[in-house]
């Protein structure tokens, strides 16, 4: 009506921003985030994904310095190794008999030229190695193995090439030989000796005697030597 107050309050106007232009609100989709929240939802993420980083890097360390103090603290027990000396194997040298007595069997020296090694012992300061050949025919022989007059131990070989080779003897059966004087002496004959024949006879080298005797009885099996022919 003309002239009619009107009481109300006039509402405030709000004035439209230059060139902005208001999105359209959609239901059930949200409105797009201003560039400050995107800004802010960036640099959370980098600060979240750095702190992880972080806190990775941190568990790595401590695990490594534990596995390091773990290695330290246990370690491999090792074998103990042992200081004892090495023993060596000793070859046992076999028991000889001594004689005067027995020194072999019958059956010790069953074939012919079979031999027995065996000590001959004068007196308990005084001894010599010694030996003991059956014979062919069933004879026994024992002798000295000490070289008469000499320094050498004699030896019995049994190999007839070799005392062709080295002794330069042509050898039917085993000799008797020096090494040092390459002396041949054949128990299949006698030679003179100061108490008269010995068997034992020089065939080769430079020798001045038979082997020393020793005197040889059989009482059943038993093979006795029992006495030594003096230098």
């Amino acid at each position: 009506m003309p002239g009619k107050i009107n009481d109300k309050a006039p509402s405030t106007v709000t004035k439209p921003t230059p060139f902005a232009v208001a999105q359209p609100e959609i239901p059930g989709v949200p409105r797009t985030k201003t560039a400050a929240a995107a800004q802010r939802q960036k640099l959370y993420a980098l600060a979240t994904g750095g702190a992880s980083l972080v806190i990775l890097l941190v568990v790595a360390i401590w695990w490594a310095r534990a596995s390091t103090r773990a290695a330290h603290s246990d370690p491999i027990a090792d074998v103990p190794v042992s200081t004892a000396p090495v023993v060596q194997p000793v070859a046992l040298t076999p028991v000889l008999p001594v004689a005067p007595g027995q020194v072999a069997t019958t059956d010790q020296l069953s074939r012919p030229w079979s031999t027995q090694r065996f000590v001959y012992r004068n007196t308990p300061n005084d001894s010599f190695p010694a030996m003991v050949v059956r014979l062919p025919g069933n004879a026994y022989w024992a002798f000295s193995l000490r070289s008469p007059y000499g320094t050498c131990d004699l030896e019995f070989v049994t190999d007839t090439e070799k005392l062709r080779s080295k002794y330069h003897f042509p050898a039917a059966h085993p000799m008797i030989v020096d090494p040092c004087s390459h002396t041949l002496y054949d128990l299949a004959k006698y030679g003179s000796g100061p108490n008269g024949l010995v068997r034992g006879a020089i065939v080769a080298g430079t020798g001045i005697r038979p082997p020393l005797a020793i005197e040889i009885q059989i009482n059943g099996s038993q093979v006795i030597a029992s006495r030594a022919e003096k230098q």
